[in-house]
């Protein structure tokens, strides 16, 4: 059973449709709805400055691999994409990583004299953007963009023709147990029975075993395509918050995709003063207005390595990828590579470093506490302090009836729509999203309709009063 048809998991039943499994691929949504169609479709392996950060944090050797992982990965999308003649605008694309702040000029030296050792060809001279803000980058020019839906669609067609491989959208699975031999996977009042499971569906919807929300955090991006008229064969990003991150992209119509103000979850909570600026910041770039907006939810380890592999010693059978750090293209193809291996049996070049159970180091638990810890705290406490900030402007209001903590929605006929106000997940208070209209978990990133109907996991209960449990 494989849970969660984005780049993970649809790659990697891809990679089974060959081998003598009963395969069980479901999505609580449509396939690919999820994080993957948000991606702004990167596949490059020039990633902000996260080998110093791998080296800091670990070693050279980890890096290293780290480095290589991904590599492989563009190898395997470029061979899929060959061997299947699939159209998915995919073309070359320099990945460029930059600074506009002179504090930061002296980690671009430190990060070139590392990818010198890993033998990265690379530039730092003629400023290509031709921003007079820029003080410092990096650019290689052996990256692409592609278009990820079109991408996974077209593996899909090659999964259906499978006999092995059945494919289930809109299937959220609530419930997983154990019982001798096998587990039992609850979806909608339907049990599938498996022996072993994979978790790829971004951010898993349990806490024990795994403890994921103590290994990760939640990072929220802003982002737009604006309809231009001309493309450049680039793509970048900056190394500082907010961070800004840019490619084009050529389809039917010429558009420039543009992401901006990345942070914890629990930060930036007024959604449409942020998605303002990501517009403003857009059309100063392009003059024009933007045609599309979204945002993008990811999950980041406390160590800057994904979590892919066994779940656990006692959970040898189940495996999970997530903790992909933004670098989801990537990271989400080669986990279907180990995950591949380990299914088989086969020792994986990588699974090292990117094993959930890897040792809890003293520089791991400082990340915990400053990127995770903190923010949670600070989401509750300013729940609690504010739970009525002055954006709802009195169209969501959060209040108490017969004692239960409840939000209240007011809608254009001035209906009430009435919701429990506390995840159900790990009883994190909800904010409201003014933009959206969904009720929000500032601390794992659950999601809400007005109604309390789930709509994004880890939680897999509504808010219903009605129905509340």
């Amino acid at each position: 059973l494989i849970i969660g048809a984005g780049i993970t998991g649809i790659t990697l039943a891809y990679n089974l449709i060959d081998y003598k499994y009963n395969i069980t691929l479901v999505d609580a949504d449509k396939i690919a709805n999820g994080v993957t169609s948000k991606s702004t479709g990167k596949i490059t392996y020039l990633q902000g400055l996260i080998y110093q950060d791998i080296v800091n944090f670990h070693d050279f050797e980890t890096a290293k691999l780290y480095y290589e992982s991904q590599k492989e990965a563009i190898r395997i999308i470029k061979k899929n994409i060959k061997n299947n003649n699939i159209d998915c605008n995919f073309q070359k694309s320099s990945t460029i990583t930059f600074t506009k702040d002179d504090k930061e000029v002296y980690k671009f030296n430190k990060e070139e004299k590392i990818l010198n050792k890993l033998g990265v060809n690379y530039n730092n001279g003629k400023n290509i953007l031709k921003n007079d803000d820029v003080k410092r980058y990096i650019i290689v020019n052996n990256t692409y963009v592609f278009h990820p839906i079109k991408y996974l669609n077209s593996l899909v067609k090659k999964i259906n023709q499978s006999k092995n491989i059945k494919v289930y959208q809109n299937s959220r699975i609530s419930k997983i147990k154990k019982e001798e031999g096998y587990y039992i996977a609850i979806s909608n009042n339907h049990i599938i029975k498996a022996k072993k499971i994979v978790l790829a569906c971004n951010y898993p919807f349990f806490t024990i075993p795994g403890l994921i929300p103590l290994k990760t955090y939640l990072e929220k991006s802003y982002i737009n395509a604006t309809k231009i008229d001309k493309i450049k064969k680039i793509n970048g990003i900056t190394n500082e918050y907010p961070t800004e991150s840019f490619r084009y992209h050529e389809d039917e119509n010429k558009y420039f995709i543009y992401l901006t103000d990345s942070s914890k979850i629990c930060d930036k909570l007024n959604h449409k003063r942020y998605y303002t600026e990501c517009e403003l910041k857009s059309k100063k770039l392009t003059g024009l207005k933007p045609t599309y907006k979204w945002t993008n939810m990811d999950v980041m380890t406390n160590d800057y390595l994904p979590l892919i592999g066994k779940l656990s010693e006692n959970h040898p059978n189940v495996f999970l990828a997530t903790g992909y750090n933004t670098w989801g293209m990537t990271n989400g193809t080669i986990a279907a590579k180990v995950l591949l291996d380990q299914i088989k049996g086969k020792k994986n070049k990588y699974e090292k470093i990117f094993n959930p159970t890897r040792t809890i180091t003293l520089n791991r638990v400082k990340n915990f506490i400053s990127n995770t810890l903190i923010s949670n705290i600070k989401a509750y406490v300013l729940n609690i302090m504010n739970k009525n900030p002055s954006w709802y402007k009195n169209k969501a209001v959060v209040t108490k009836i017969n004692k239960k903590r409840v939000g209240i929605y007011y809608d254009t006929k001035g209906n009430k729509h009435i919701v429990s106000n506390i995840c159900p997940h790990l009883k994190c208070f909800l904010t409201f999203n003014e933009v959206d209209k969904t009720w929000d978990c500032p601390c794992h990133g659950s999601r809400f309709d007005i109604d309390g109907n789930i709509l994004k996991s880890p939680s897999v209960n509504s808010i219903n009063i009605d129905n509340e449990e």
